[in-house]
C-alpha cells in the first residue's frame, strides 16, 4: 500500500480544526470558557468564529501553502500538526484546572492521533529528524502566537464590525 501524502496528512489537521474542533468548542460554548478562563468579556459566538475564521485559519493555510510551493520546507507542515497537538495540551491543561471537559478537549485528540500517524509515516520514510522536530515545534509556536497577535492586536477593530 502507498503512504498517504504528506500534503493529505498536514491538511487534515486544517479540516479537522474546522469541522470537528470548532463544532465540538461552539456546542460547549467557548466563547463562555473564555470569559471563565481568561477574563475576556463574552464577545460572543460571531465574533468567536470570526477569529477562528480570519486570523486562525489564513495562519495555518499560508503554512500549509509555503510547504506546497516548497515541500523541502516539511516542517511548515509539520507545524500544522504539531499546531493542533499544542491546542489539545491546552485543553487539556484547562480540563485539568476546571476538573472539566474543556469545549474542544474531545476533538483536540484527534490532532494527537493525526500526529502520531504523521510521525509514524515520517519514520518510516527516513524523514523524522530532530531538527525536523524542533523547527516544526518552533513553527506550531509561530502559528499559535502570529494568530493570537493578530487577535490582539485587531481586537479593537473587529469589536466595532460586531458591536
Amino acid at each position: 500500500m502507498k503512504p498517504p501524502k504528506f500534503n493529505v496528512l498536514f491538511f487534515s489537521t486544517i479540516l479537522t480544526y474546522v469541522i470537528f474542533h470548532i463544532t465540538e468548542e461552539a456546542l460547549g460554548n467557548f466563547p463562555l470558557f473564555m470569559n471563565q478562563n481568561w477574563g475576556i468579556p463574552n464577545i460572543g459566538y460571531s465574533r468567536w468564529l470570526y477569529h477562528n475564521i480570519i486570523f486562525f485559519m489564513p495562519v495555518l493555510m499560508i503554512g500549509f501553502l509555503i510547504y506546497l510551493l516548497d515541500e523541502n520546507r516539511l516542517y511548515f507542515g509539520l507545524g500544522i500538526t504539531f499546531w493542533g497537538v499544542l491546542n489539545f495540551f491546552e485543553h487539556t491543561f484547562y480540563t485539568i484546572k476546571n476538573s472539566a471537559a474543556a469545549p474542544g478537549l474531545f476533538s483536540s485528540l484527534l490532532f494527537v492521533g493525526l500526529a502520531v500517524f504523521v510521525l509514524i509515516q515520517l519514520k518510516r520514510q527516513q524523514l523524522l529528524t530532530e531538527k525536523l522536530v524542533v523547527k516544526s515545534t518552533i513553527t506550531a509556536a509561530a502559528y499559535w502566537g502570529i494568530s493570537v497577535g493578530l487577535v490582539m492586536v485587531l481586537a479593537p477593530y473587529v469589536a466595532r464590525i460586531f458591536a
